[in-house]
C-alpha cells in the first residue's frame, strides 16, 4: 500500500484571552510554495469567510510551512489575537 505525503495541516484554536474561535489551515499551493492561512470561526468551529482570512503567510519549504503553522497556532492561543496579526502584517 502506498503511502500519501501529506498535503496539509489543520488546527481548531480558542484564544484564552478573548474566548474567540479561529481555525489555522496551511496547504501547499505549488511544488515549492506552502500557503498558511488563519481564519475566525464561529462556535463550532466553521470559518466566517474563506475569502478573508485574517492573515495568510507564505513559505517555500514544508518545514518552514509547518514551523509557522504550529507557531501561529501556539502564539493565537495565548497572545491577544489583533496584536499577532497587525505584526505578521507588518512584517512582511
Amino acid at each position: 500500500m502506498a503511502v500519501m505525503p501529506p498535503k496539509g495541516l489543520f488546527n481548531k484554536v480558542k484564544n484564552r484571552l478573548t474566548r474567540r474561535r479561529y481555525v489555522v489551515s496551511t496547504i501547499r499551493k505549488d511544488e515549492d510554495r506552502f500557503e498558511t492561512a488563519v481564519f475566525e470561526a464561529n462556535f463550532f468551529y466553521f470559518p466566517r469567510s474563506l475569502k478573508n482570512p485574517a492573515i495568510t503567510v507564505e513559505t517555500y519549504t514544508r518545514d518552514e510551512a509547518w514551523d509557522t503553522h504550529y507557531h501561529l497556532t501556539g502564539r493565537l492561543t495565548l497572545e491577544y489575537p489583533d496584536r499577532l496579526f497587525r505584526e505578521y502584517r507588518e512584517s512582511r
